[in-house]
């Protein structure tokens, strides 16, 4: 069996993070630890550990290092990544294992679904996120690799020098461009999270969908990205 760990970053989640905490409970797979890298003022960090979190309180700030910092302190063979807002599916991490059981694989990644807002945004969100533009970047060899749902082999990670420091945002989609060298990318349609759309309704959709998209041609044709990414709660 594969030994998965789970990182979480978390600041001050504790009014969105019961999905997270049930959902990962309540796993079909179970040779898995969680890791939450910390930067909270809440009751975050108690709520993360009466679970059964390994909790690591963050030195560093912004998210590209919280994720790294949640690395380093994973133990498994293989590092899944999701967000203290989001709910795996219960066959998530089972299906994280299975995919690496494949020695080719170094990355895969899922669609993510919304799951706090009206029924016909969810939809129009599924279908431009998932069906068009994930197929649009597959397509062009530039996978959109998801924080909030993704997996990696702990011995590609370190190859290619894990999250880079400097990076605001993005840094997943630059890991998972990095990745690609090493060996197989994966996308899994079965493996889904559904995640808070605080970040959407609080910027609006159209700022949202625009911000990301020019920020994915950033990262992906100069290597750079936005600078301009503040903490939603």
């Amino acid at each position: 069996m594969v030994r998965v760990s789970v990182v979480v970053p978390t600041m001050n989640e504790e009014k969105y993070l019961a999905p997270c905490l049930n959902s990962l409970k309540n796993q079909t797979y179970k040779d898995f630890e969680i890791v939450a890298i910390d930067a909270s003022a809440d009751s975050t960090p108690r709520l993360c550990a009466e679970a059964g979190w390994k909790v690591v309180k963050q030195a560093s700030k912004g998210i590209a290092l919280a994720r790294a910092e949640g690395f380093a302190a994973a133990t498994g063979e293989v590092i899944a990544c999701t967000d203290a807002d989001t709910a795996p599916d219960p066959d998530w991490v089972e299906r994280v294992a299975k995919n690496f059981e494949n020695d080719k694989v170094v990355c895969v990644y899922g669609p993510v679904y919304l799951r706090d807002c009206q029924p016909a945004l969810k939809m129009l969100a599924a279908f431009f996120y998932n069906a068009v533009f994930l197929n649009l970047s597959r397509l062009i060899r530039r996978d959109n690799v998801s924080g909030q749902n993704f997996a990696v082999r702990k011995t590609a990670y370190d190859a290619v020098g894990g999250f880079r420091a400097e990076l605001v945002t993005a840094e997943d989609v630059d890991l998972g461009l990095r990745l690609r060298k090493l060996g197989k990318i994966v996308y899994d349609k079965k493996m889904a999270v559904r995640t808070s759309a605080r970040r959407l309704l609080a910027e609006g959709p159209l700022h949202f969908i625009g911000h990301n998209i020019l920020n994915f041609l950033r990262i992906t044709l100069t290597g750079k990205a936005s600078k301009n990414f503040k903490p939603i709660r």
